[in-house]
């Protein structure tokens, strides 16, 4: 299974975001699969695309799976972007 994992962040990093999101949907399905993993490997692979509502959903379902884990820090620094961007709006 680690393997599947390396290979889905392998392709979120090179931008094949449709194959690492269909490859998580599969292990989903998986008995045992780190359900907390999967979730934060499919908010990064939504982040990549900018989809942000799917993102921040995921690395919440990520965090209530796994509190200590890196959802939490990517949950935080997306919602900084998010917080940003909408300051920058609000000041044209």
């Amino acid at each position: 299974m680690q393997q599947m994992f390396d290979e889905i962040a392998r392709d979120i990093e090179a931008g094949r975001t449709a194959e690492a999101l269909e490859k998580a949907r599969r292990l989903h399905a998986a008995e045992g699969a780190d359900k907390a993993r999967l979730y934060y490997l499919e908010g990064r692979a939504y982040m990549k695309r900018s989809q942000w509502t799917e993102a921040i959903g995921c690395f919440l379902k990520s965090e209530e799976l796994d509190p200590e884990g890196p959802a939490a820090e990517s949950k935080r620094m997306l919602q900084d972007i998010l917080d940003f961007y909408n300051k920058d709006m609000y000041n044209q």
